[in-house]
């Protein structure tokens, strides 16, 4: 098996197989129902929904629990004297963010909308047809109360130019959520190779040097609110910084 994790220093010039695949899909697909019963019921709520092949979707991961519930702060800002929430997912999939979103305010009348590429869309409309599936841009061509893109921002060749976008249709909550953060190297990219999830792809994505990062939300017009511990820390073999670990941020416009 390969090294999960490369450093790749040609950057976004590598061609990879990327996200659309049929392993991927049928690998969401094939965990879907564990995936809902795990939300269910007055457990705790530490659940991953990837999980690598042959182990089961848990309740009482500590680090998910963690990450899960920095979630349900966030809508309960988002959500504040309102009785419905309009969000949009970016790189939503078939819809985990609207399961875990209505097991934590189940008081809120949720309306979901997730932005992915034509395969998960395709799958998010059929196991959650009373929520919106977008496999193009016009999901921006409105606003909404909260923008969330956890493990996706990263997966853009033009990160900056992608928040301009996000922190428009932002109005006023975007939260940027699983980003693998720099401390002190330039950003650079790393490929990964999912293979112990199943999924018969590799993907690239950047590794963003925090300071550079904030100061293009900045220029955005949003405001830092609150930084969060992500779970999970990235090791690749020649890369410039490492580990890197993930952080998340909720930002106000």
């Amino acid at each position: 098996m390969r090294p999960e994790w490369e450093y790749v220093p040609e950057g976004f010039a590598r061609r990879t197989r990327g996200w659309d695949v049929p392993a991927i899909e049928a690998a969401y697909r094939r965990r879907w129902p564990e995936f809902v019963a795990a939300t269910r019921g007055t457990d705790p709520l530490g659940v991953a929904h990837e999980v690598p092949l042959g182990r089961s979707v848990v309740r009482d991961d500590p680090s998910w629990h963690n990450a899960v519930m920095t979630f349900g702060y966030v809508l309960a800002r988002a959500a504040r004297g309102k009785d419905r929430l309009s969000l949009l997912d970016w790189g939503g999939g078939p819809g985990h963010y609207a399961v875990l979103a209505r097991a934590l305010i189940p008081e809120t009348r949720l309306e979901y909308h997730s932005r992915d590429l034509p395969r998960l869309a395709a799958l998010g409309r059929e196991l959650l047809p009373e929520d919106t599936f977008h496999d193009d841009d016009s999901c921006l061509e409105r606003t909404y109360d909260l923008v969330v893109a956890s493990d996706s921002l990263q997966y853009a060749p033009d990160v900056s130019s992608l928040l301009r976008r996000l922190a428009a249709a932002a109005q006023p909550w975007l939260y940027v959520a699983m980003l693998p953060v720099a401390r002190l190297a330039p950003s650079f990219v790393i490929a990964q190779h999912p293979d112990a999830y199943g999924y018969e792809t590799e993907y690239l994505g950047w590794v963003l040097k925090r300071d550079d990062f904030l100061a293009d939300v900045r220029e955005a017009g949003l405001d830092l609110e609150r930084e969060f511990i992500a779970p999970g820390a990235i090791t690749a073999d020649g890369a410039p910084e490492r580990p890197v670990h993930l952080h998340s941020f909720l930002f106000r416009g």
